[in-house]
């Protein structure tokens, strides 16, 4: 299974884009909060970049503000590439559905 559910602060307004094919697409920039203390006792955040496509972008890009909370189901995907004779994997998050928590 490959899903991941989170919970956050919108950081920054979306733009939403079209490929060359016509899709509709948008990166949602949202801070999570850790679900445990630090040493210190603090909360810390991870901050994540989500991807949006279709008709989600466009609702969401027209819908959102800095500061709301959004709750996010969806996959995670990997891409694999190659430098300077080394492979590298970066890891992305899709949004499949947002849920605006005002």
């Amino acid at each position: 299974m490959n899903a991941f559910s989170i919970v956050g602060k919108i950081t920054e307004m979306p733009v939403l884009k079209e490929t060359t094919n016509g899709l509709k697409t948008c990166e949602l920039p949202v801070r999570v909060q850790r679900n445990f203390p630090n040493s210190d006792g603090v909360y810390e955040n991870d901050d994540m970049v989500i991807e949006v496509w279709r008709g989600l972008a466009e609702t969401v890009s027209a819908s959102c503000k800095i500061g709301d909370y959004v709750g996010i189901n969806g996959r995670i995907h990997s891409r694999k590439y190659q430098k300077d004779e080394k492979v590298y994997l970066n890891y992305g998050f899709v949004a499949e559905k947002i849920d605006f928590l005002r």
